[in-house]
């Protein structure tokens, strides 16, 4: 993968030394929502695709062990979001995958109860690393229907056409993955998925690491917020020019100031400043 980005969903074992469904298993998800330990704030309940409100399983900013209870047998669908945000060894392996990548990650997880549905089709603008603890999921996957979709351009929620899904159903999916304990799928970016366990015989519990990938644009991005340190970048641009008649004179002098700007960019400098960000930046609102 880091030779060549997929394109096109797989499978793969997980290794033998993984900590995935050893360390940290079914029981590690199923745990803190038995415990009443999950954080109200970063977990979803979806049933047959709906979200339901907090109000349903929150109470003192916690998952209710009795809600949970009630909800699972009712078939709803549990997503505890960025775990790796509060429960450390996740965060050490989403830390890992930074490493090894350079691409921020974070990690949910999915409880679905057997025979039952939480998220319907959609897509997603970041590649997926999907690890299956417990049970079995069914992944219908479709060819996108977006090009490169990534952070909120070509989302599904702002493109969805309701057809879309009347022709997927007709035509069945372009792949179809059981996939089982100790197995990883690997989905990338814009594939339309419609995941289920209709076919699981017990309950199914998954967690999604999802890989926020760098792009031209983060590079092109940090090349113009570097400006900030040239004075002629932070002159004030007085309110007559932004006048109609007289912001597109504005905007040929700021391209051609960005053009010498880049044209002097000190390479090396840039260079050292992007890679320690690929290393240690992790805020959503950075990437």
């Amino acid at each position: 993968m880091l030779r060549s980005w997929p394109e096109r969903p797989a499978t793969h074992p997980l290794p033998d030394s993984s900590p995935l469904g050893k360390r940290l298993s079914a029981q590690t998800i199923l745990g803190f929502l038995d415990a009443g330990c999950a954080p109200g704030d970063y977990v979803n309940v979806f049933y047959k695709g709906e979200g339901l409100h907090p109000s349903r399983f929150v109470v003192d900013d916690r998952v209710a062990p009795a809600s949970v209870n009630l909800l699972l047998e009712q078939g709803c669908t549990f997503q505890l979001r960025e775990m790796n945000r509060w429960h450390p060894p996740f965060s050490a392996i989403c830390a890992a995958i930074q490493a090894e990548t350079g691409y921020p990650t974070y990690v949910s997880a999915f409880v679905t109860p057997a025979g039952e549905q939480g998220l319907e089709h959609h897509w997603d603008q970041y590649l997926g690393l999907v690890v299956q603890l417990q049970g079995s999921k069914t992944w219908e996957l479709f060819e996108p229907k977006a090009d490169a979709p990534h952070r909120d351009h070509a989302m599904s929620t702002s493109m969805w056409k309701d057809e879309w899904v009347d022709e997927w159903k007709g035509r069945g999916p372009d792949i179809t993955v059981e996939l089982t304990a100790g197995q990883a799928l690997v989905l990338p970016r814009g594939w339309v998925h419609n995941p289920h366990s209709k076919n699981a015989t017990e309950t199914s519990v998954h967690v999604t690491f999802v890989l926020k990938e760098r792009s031209p644009l983060w590079v092109a991005e940090r090349l113009i917020a570097s400006a900030i340190n040239d004075d002629r970048f932070r002159a004030v641009i007085p309110p007559v020019d932004l006048e109609p008649g007289e912001l597109p004179e504005v905007v040929k002098d700021v391209r051609s100031l960005m053009i010498d700007y880049l044209d002097r960019l000190d390479i090396d400098e840039i260079t050292r400043a992007l890679r320690h960000a690929t290393e240690k930046e992790t805020s959503h609102n950075l990437l």
